[in-house]
């Protein structure tokens, strides 16, 4: 079965000058493409992570990757980690939990260069079974187009081959490797599929395997074009923060969920979506904290949706300035104001508008709530927040660079006229 190496050493040829990072677990498959890598020269290193779930057997695992490695010089690089204790205290699925660290130890791996890739030793087989797993929970396109050979330089160099193939391979080669029993026991959903229904469907339908895997192809290659044509409208949102509702409208159902996916959250943030669209401006959707997106909150424009980042440090309030002048000018701006200090009760300070606050424009009889005065000068939405008011020690002076009080200004009758402006600080 030479034609393994052949092929791995043909097709993936333009990677023999990288850094390879090989994720070995110790199994057949990556003790297999371990061998392989190493026989044709290329540059190579292993990471191994090391969950503690299985006590010596886990130990075992480990120091097989770990004499492996001596022998052959290959540098290895271990995660050690007691993934039970993080079960215990924070909960969560032991699949998913599992796969979110070694993730997060690769990309730490692949990110410190970009000639950097990581291999990893998915199979035929594998991708059978992950596209009934898909098909159970309904995936979209994208998770019905299963592992992909190469994707943000993660590699998948054995995916054409069977698990059968691979086996013979390293009985041939003596390869030596070591069998996770866990893969024998039915606890897992993936375990079923792999040990009862596939077996068993297989034998009913010989052409089962052949069927799937060139609809995993053909789903491929929809998804390259989805995110061909998403890709442009995601960068725009990063650049912009804003998505046009033009845009947003022209796009299929199956482009929205790959622009979300791309976007960092799941398909089930489409619904929220197309609710934004239909509502009124200023509404928003609030976004999980922890997901990977750029944002934490989606804002209803007029004609757009707007993408802001609340965590994010906001700079200080700017520098209040006071100068004292004898005259009142011509004609007025709504970037500063003339006071009388006489009129002024305690000291004067800055903030942010809240909930609640009224001010007496000039203009008008009565008072009015700022957020209405805010409202009227068509403040977009998500800069509503930062809008700053002028107080002193009993009521808003001026709802700055929108709107003057008209309690404490300064007359022709004044003795003494502060002029106040506010400046940002570097």
């Amino acid at each position: 079965m030479s034609n393994i190496f052949q092929h791995i050493t043909n097709q993936w040829s333009k990677l023999s000058g990288k850094t390879i990072y090989l994720a070995c677990s110790g199994g057949v498959d990556s003790m297999t493409l371990l061998s392989i890598l190493h026989k044709a020269n290329w540059k190579v290193e292993v990471l191994h992570v090391n969950y503690q779930l299985r006590g010596e057997d886990s130990e075992g695992d480990m120091n097989l990757v770990l004499e492996t490695c001596k022998k052959l010089s290959v540098p290895f690089h271990l995660k050690r980690i007691d993934l039970q204790s993080i079960l215990d205290s924070k909960g969560g699925n032991l699949q998913e939990v599992a796969r979110k660290v070694r993730y997060d130890f690769f990309e730490e791996k692949k990110s410190l260069s970009e000639n950097n890739y990581i291999a990893l030793g998915h199979h035929k087989n594998d991708q059978v079974e992950t596209f009934f797993m898909h098909l159970a929970r309904k995936s979209g396109i994208m998770g019905m187009a299963c592992m992909p050979s190469e994707h943000h330089q993660f590699i998948r160099p054995l995916l054409p081959f069977s698990k059968e193939e691979i086996i013979q391979y390293a009985k041939e080669n003596g390869i030596e490797w070591r069998e996770d029993y866990s893969n024998k026991t039915n606890k897992y959903t993936r375990n079923i599929l792999r040990n009862i229904l596939l077996p068993e469907l297989q034998t009913q339908i010989p052409s089962l395997e052949e069927s799937v895997l060139l609809l995993v192809q053909k789903f491929q290659e929809t998804q390259v074009e989805l995110e061909r044509i998403v890709s442009p409208i995601f960068k725009n949102i990063l650049k912009n923060q804003i998505l046009s509702f033009k845009d947003y409208d022209l796009l299929s159902e199956n482009e929205k969920i790959e622009l979300i996916r791309q976007l960092g959250h799941k398909a089930r943030l489409l619904k929220e979506f197309d609710k934004l669209r239909l509502t009124q401006k200023g509404k928003q959707i609030k976004l999980e904290i922890d997901s990977n997106f750029a944002f934490t909150h989606i804002i209803r424009e007029d004609s757009f949706f707007k993408f802001v980042n609340t965590t994010e440090n906001k700079p200080s309030l700017p520098s209040l300035i006071i100068t004292e002048t004898n005259h009142l000018p011509l004609t007025f701006s709504k970037d500063e104001i003339y006071l009388d200090p006489s009129k002024i009760k305690g000291d004067l300070h800055l903030r942010k508008w809240e909930t609640g606050d009224r001010m007496n424009p000039i203009g008008m009889k009565g008072s009015k709530l700022i957020s209405d005065i805010i409202k009227d000068a068509k403040v977009p939405s998500n800069e509503k927040k930062d809008v700053l008011v002028l107080v002193d020690d009993e009521k808003i002076l001026w709802c700055v660079g929108i709107r003057c009080g008209n309690e404490v200004v300064a007359g022709d009758e004044s003795d003494i006229i502060w002029k106040i402006w506010v400046k940002m600080d570097n």
